[in-house]
């Protein structure tokens, strides 16, 4: 069970959302939520459920109705241990509730740990800590009940403290050198927000380091001015300091960390050899704390597109994305031994460097871009372009190996980031250029110093280029961190019995997180298509919503026939001929013919969808036995009774096909179907624990299914 007051009131168990009631049971609710683990007098909570000149005569008598049916609904479900309990307690009531049961508390909780961070020098630490607590509010606190009138003192408190945690990340965005990327975050908070001063400090301080002296002096004047008529106060000494700071430009609001540059920036000159010779930052000169000198290092550069699916979104949410993958490819490649030099944007550098007692940098650069693609890509095929999890965000990635002129400037915090520069990156940049979607391209170097675990095709291109197509696991598990090992394993022998016993077979995988369940899917799809080639075809579909029966058995059929958008009617006719021709007689495909092209024109075979749907299953039969099958159909607690009915008849009814179906769905789905599936032979139900949430999972529930979190 969870209970969310950051946004409106909500309180959901793995069933899905439970109702609360009317306004005054859901404002007692809220009320005593807020002071969690608290005794809140009587007195004290009929003044917050009613305002003080409305409180009616039975006010007292409807709370405790309203107590007695919030009783009710927190009762603990059987097996649940944990669950919060409503207590009478003198003088008045109380809500007992573990902490990370509420959304409140564990924003607090990680507030906390993200402003100990930051006062403990840990910017990296503290700015996770701080995005993770801010992900938590989807609106302002206690939204439905705000619109309904409540205004309380504490929902006041709270925003203020949603608005110091926003301040605090934005000191670490800061401390870790990503002035450029929290721009445009800092200038929306502070033109929302025109009269506290430590923002457009921050704003000011980022707009310096991006080169933008004129436009931060141009803050200042825009908050005194604000404060002058607002309040008729004057700025504080210290934004008054800043701009005097900024005027003389002074060294001490030099970023900690070498500046971001744009891309062509990044080359750098090629610095032969020699003493005393520096790489000279931003046109400057040398300084005699910098240190730096030519090694062996394999250089890795990633460029994150978004195409037309991002349209719509805000500014601010486009960043957020941005923020949160390059974060998840810093992570990847800090995991491997590297280290992020620079992040512009959407493009980021990495170097590997070789040292005395290891020299594998070309290897690490290469898994680390394997591991960072295979995060945000699923495969099709092994020798097939990858097609992105988030629809319309891309992955571009490139290795070079050689030798690099890796400089470190020290920073206040300690360390630095290295400075990468010479002829290696220009070829690094060179070739992301030509790298498309989803896919890895390295030099010949690399490929001479990683083929043994790699494996590669060549491109044609004047310089030899090489395309990754695979990599052997690694000792430690492989190039990927999965999390759920066990269901994973206990999916693929369950696919291993469809194809040694050649039986249909169905697993359904429940979880009331739509983000949880997708990634192991898709987690599950990577396996089985890295079997190898020509093993198993897999083919996937999401259920938009009730009432569409066609639209997922219709993608399957043209993803099994190789129809794309592109095909007109005659070519995608011939392609289905083609392909009925391969797996079943004439008479076969005489009789089918008609029927699964009604499947391949929108609109068609909607009014009597039962033909068109048994002959798909027979389709897929007869293409299970040629080449064993999985399909995959997630989100089908969404799916009418037709889809339902179909996904099972498609396994009862062909009882010497191999195919394996994997439906994914949440929770309520046994709701409808208690019995769900009924007339399988050989069935699987796997329930998903929940697993803490990790960047992509923020990226996915913020971006890839907003629609379906609510649905």
């Amino acid at each position: 069970m969870e209970l969310r007051l950051l946004g409106p009131l909500e309180m959901e168990r793995e069933t899905g959302l439970v109702p609360l009631g009317g306004t005054r049971q859901r404002a007692a609710l809220a009320y005593l939520l807020l002071h969690a683990n608290e005794v809140v007098p009587t007195r004290r909570l009929l003044s917050a459920v009613w305002p003080t000149d409305r409180v009616p005569g039975t006010a007292r008598k409807i709370l405790q109705n309203a107590i007695w049916r919030l009783r009710r609904t927190l009762a603990a479900p059987p097996g649940d241990t944990d669950a919060p309990e409503l207590l009478t307690q003198a003088p008045g009531y109380m809500v007992r509730v573990a902490p990370e049961r509420v959304d409140l508390m564990r924003f607090e909780r990680l507030a906390q740990q993200g402003r100990t961070a930051l006062l403990g020098g840990d910017a990296r630490r503290a700015r996770r800590a701080l995005r993770d607590a801010l992900d938590l509010w989807h609106g302002p606190a206690l939204s439905d009940l705000v619109e309904e009138g409540t205004a309380w003192p504490e929902l006041t408190a709270l925003e203020q403290k949603r608005l110091d945690v926003m301040e605090d990340l934005f000191e670490g965005e800061l401390l870790c050198g990503e002035h450029l990327s929290v721009l445009s975050e800092l200038d929306a908070f502070v033109q929302a927000e025109p009269l506290r001063e430590r923002a457009p400090r921050q704003l000011m301080l980022a707009l310096y380091r991006c080169g933008r002296q004129a436009d931060a002096l141009d803050v200042y004047a825009r908050v005194r001015t604000a404060l002058v008529e607002g309040l008729g106060l004057e700025p504080g000494r210290e934004i008054q300091q800043l701009q005097q700071d900024i005027l003389a430009q002074d060294s001490r609001l030099d970023p900690p960390a070498p500046p971001h540059r744009a891309v062509p920036e990044l080359r750098g000159p090629h610095i032969p050899a020699g003493p005393g010779r520096r790489p000279v930052p931003d046109g400057g000169a040398p300084r005699s704390d910098e240190s730096g000198d030519h090694r062996p290092a394999g250089v890795l550069m990633l460029r994150f597109g978004l195409g037309a699916e991002f349209d719509d979104l805000q500014p601010g949410a486009i960043d957020r994305v941005l923020d949160t993958v390059c974060e998840l490819a810093r992570e990847e490649m800090e995991k491997s031994g590297g280290c992020v030099t620079t992040s512009v944007g959407s493009v980021l550098l990495g170097v590997f460097q070789d040292t005395a007692d290891r020299t594998d940098c070309a290897e690490r650069a290469v898994r680390a871009c394997i591991a960072i693609r295979d995060c945000l890509t699923l495969p099709t095929s092994p020798f097939a372009a990858q097609v992105p999890v988030i629809e319309g965000l891309s992955v571009h990635a490139a290795v070079t190996t050689g030798t690099a002129y890796v400089c470190r400037w020290p920073s206040a915090t300690g360390g630095g980031r290295p400075w990468v520069g010479g002829e290696l990156i220009d070829r690094c940049e060179a070739m992301l250029d030509r790298t498309p979607p989803g896919e890895v391209h390295v030099c010949d170097e690399t490929r001479r110093r990683t083929e043994d675990g790699v494996d590669y095709h060549l491109l044609p291109a004047v310089t030899p280029t090489w395309r990754v197509r695979g990599a052997e696991p690694v000792a430690d598990g492989g190039t990927r961190c999965v999390e759920r090992d066990s269901e994973l394993d206990l999916m693929t022998g369950f696919l291993s019995r469809v194809r040694r016993h050649s039986t249909p077979h169905l697993i359904t995988v429940l979880d009331h997180s739509d983000v949880s369940r997708t990634r192991l899917l898709n987690e599950f799809h990577r396996r089985v298509v890295d079997s190898g080639p020509d093993v198993v075809r897999v083919l996937t579909g999401t259920v938009p919503g009730p009432g569409d029966v066609l639209s997922v058995p219709a993608s399957m059929l043209a993803d099994y026939c190789g129809i794309t958008c592109q095909d007109g009617s005659e070519p995608a006719r011939l392609k289905l001929t083609s392909a009925l021709r391969e797996v079943a007689d004439s008479d076969c495909t005489a009789e089918l013919l008609p029927l699964l092209r009604l499947l391949l024109v929108p609109g068609r075979g909607e009014q009597e969808p039962w033909p068109v749907l048994h002959a798909w299953r027979r389709f897929m039969a007869e293409a299970a036995r040629s080449t064993p099958l999985v399909l995959v159909w997630n989100s089908l607690h969404r799916a009418d009774d037709t889809l339902l009915d179909t996904v099972e008849q498609l396994c009862a009814e062909h009882p010497d096909a191999p195919l394996l179906a994997v439906v994914g769905a949440r929770n309520d789905l046994l709701n409808r179907r208690p019995a769900w599936p009924r007339s399988v032979r050989h069935t699987m139900t796997l329930r998903l624990a929940p697993l803490a949430a990790d960047p992509l999972d923020r990226l996915m529930r913020s971006v890839l299914l907003p629609d379906s979190e609510s649905a």
